[in-house]
């Protein structure tokens, strides 16, 4: 790397709500991690966006974290000029842009952390597994949900078999009908849709627990033909500035966002699932839902059943095994997993190598969320290893996601292997999104 073992440049490229997130992410890490052995300093020394509010937004927070406001750049190009010898970036821009620039920065020979989820189509993450694996890079993907110490013990418990072996999973999870879900392009195929973006969380957690799922049988719709409004992400306004929520407020306010969009992609999904350990999954996943919104996960194994701990919230598990009336409590689960403990940046994020609960406002559970990924991404750079959520993870994240609009259109179980190989058996889903990505 161009920066000793103790400092790692690194350029955020992409300056909307998530550039900022992880902005702060990174001051996190900074004011808890920085410092531990094998975990290096990030030093911010460039932003990129093609939005001039925004780019500047986002340096002029990094000032004020950093006391060095870093250079901003309108386009990649520009960017690389000016620093040929740049160690880091990290991508968060809109997910069609991801394979385009993460190739062109590793080409380069710099390290890359892009946020999920990590292209669009598997050819795009096979292009990126190529370029990480000529430069001798790391590519690590910025999913951060299996980074809560409460996910961690939700692992363990597994695990150790507290519910015995696991043979069924349920995830279920409908809202946000009517309203646009964050950004506008959330709802536009050639940018991803709903599905991708927040189907990799669930599938990259089911994988966490259970092992890659290999079969999908699924059915995909688009039910809300029309949306109005950005569905709220939290609170905004006078005293919450730093909110998630008040940031994309801002951010979206300088790119003008429309108020009013025509989806293109499907928002909804029913699948039945088939996992690599035998357990069989149903999986809904609808942003079309009108009214209450619903969500439930759960694991059911030969012992007992297990909800898994709502990642981002400070609550754990809830584990029922057979004979007892009650929940087991957090005590009970400790002592079931004597050896867990979380690595040394997650237990001073968090405050506890061996948490059974946590009790954090939203807005620095985020932030500490966030810096446990630059803690994955700067220990792989500093140490050689690979991250934890590198190119395989991402990939079959996406080729799982990517088989519910294949089974779809097919009307019947695909393999998820046939989606995730080099030269894919089933591509047609996919096929016609990147000849259309290509024509634009």
């Amino acid at each position: 790397m161009a920066g000793s073992a103790r400092e790692v440049t690194i350029a955020i490229v992409g300056c909307g709500g998530m550039g900022n997130r992880h902005l702060r992410g990174l001051a996190e890490y900074a004011r808890h991690v920085e410092g531990l052995p094998g975990y290096p300093k990030f030093r911010v020394v460039a932003a990129c966006d093609p939005n001039d509010r925004n780019v500047n937004l986002l340096a002029d927070a990094a000032a004020q974290a950093f006391r060095s406001r870093p250079r901003p750049f309108a386009t990649v190009d520009a960017l690389l000029e000016a620093f040929p010898r740049l160690d880091s970036v990290d991508i968060t821009t809109e997910p069609r842009l991801h394979a385009t620039i993460a190739t062109r920065f590793l080409d380069a020979g710099v390290h890359v952390l892009v946020e999920k989820p990590m292209a669009l189509t598997v050819s795009q993450c096979n292009a990126m597994d190529r370029a990480a694996k000529r430069a001798g890079r790391v590519l690590c993907v910025a999913e951060n949900y299996r980074f809560d110490p409460l996910v961690r013990l939700t692992r363990a418990l597994l695990d150790v078999g507290a519910i015995g072996m696991p043979t069924l999973l349920l995830d279920h999870s409908v809202g946000s009908g009517g309203r646009i879900v964050i950004t506008p392009w959330r709802h536009k195929r050639l940018y991803g849709g709903t599905l991708l973006d927040v189907g990799v969380h669930n599938v990259d957690l089911m994988a966490y627990y259970l092992g890659r799922i290999e079969t999908v049988n699924a059915k995909v719709a688009l039910l809300d033909k029309v949306r109005h409004g950005l569905r709220s992400q939290g609170p905004t306004g006078p005293g919450v500035a730093e909110s998630p929520g008040a940031i994309y407020a801002v951010t979206n306010a300088n790119l003008a966002v429309e108020d009013t969009v025509a989806p293109d992609v499907e928002d909804t999904a029913l699948a039945t699932l088939e996992l690599a350990g035998g357990t069989l999954g149903h999986w809904t996943l609808s942003h079309a839902g009108h009214g209450a919104s619903f969500g439930h996960k759960a694991i059911y194994g030969t012992g007992g059943s297990m909800e898994p701990a709502p990642p981002r919230t400070g609550s754990g598990p809830t584990v029922r095994v057979d004979g007892s009336a009650a929940p087991l409590d957090i005590v009970a689960q400790l002592a079931l997993v004597p050896d867990f403990a979380v690595d040394a940046a997650t237990a001073r994020l968090f405050g506890g190598v061996r948490l059974g609960a946590y009790h954090l406002e939203a807005i620095d559970i985020d932030r500490k969320i966030q810096a446990a990924v630059f803690a994955d991404f700067g220990n792989a750079i500093a140490i050689g290893r690979p991250p934890e959520v590198g190119a395989d993870e991402g990939r079959h994240a996406v080729a799982v996601v990517n088989a519910l609009f294949e089974s779809s259109r097919l009307a019947r179980p695909v393999s998820v292997s046939d989606v995730e190989a080099e030269v894919p058996a089933v591509s047609g889903w996919q096929a016609d999104l990147d000849r259309d990505l290509a024509a634009k």
